[in-house]
């Protein structure tokens, strides 16, 4: 089952990637869409990178690690794209979608096995 979840993951990573990178329509109607995004989708990837690991993902520093470090690197690359905009709250609201799965993930967990 963890090689499903990685194949969810790796699909995960590619189609987050082409939206970030591509040329976006910012005529949304709602308020704040973008940075709604950017929590859920870091979210969601906390969440599969837990189901794609041997260990919890709290003991595993590395892929924390790495999941932060391609939350940067969306920003850092969106930069010198002349179609998108880096922007720190960007990547605060990457960090929250990833602390918000570390707060709940371990209390869910807890209800799950009762």
């Amino acid at each position: 089952m963890i090689s499903f979840y990685r194949f969810i993951f790796g699909l995960s990573i590619l189609f987050i990637s082409y939206s970030a990178f591509t040329p976006s329509d910012s005529n949304s109607s709602i308020e704040n869409l973008d940075k709604i995004l950017h929590f859920t989708a870091f979210l969601y990837l906390a969440f599969l990178l837990d189901l794609s690991s041997k260990h919890p993902l709290n003991e595993n520093k590395q892929l924390l690690l790495m999941l932060i470090f391609y939350a940067g690197l969306i920003e850092f690359i969106q930069f010198f794209l002349p179609y998108r905009s880096a922007e720190t709250l960007d990547f605060l609201f990457d960090l929250l979608g990833i602390l918000v799965y570390f707060v709940f993930a371990p209390r869910i967990k807890l209800r799950l096995r009762k």
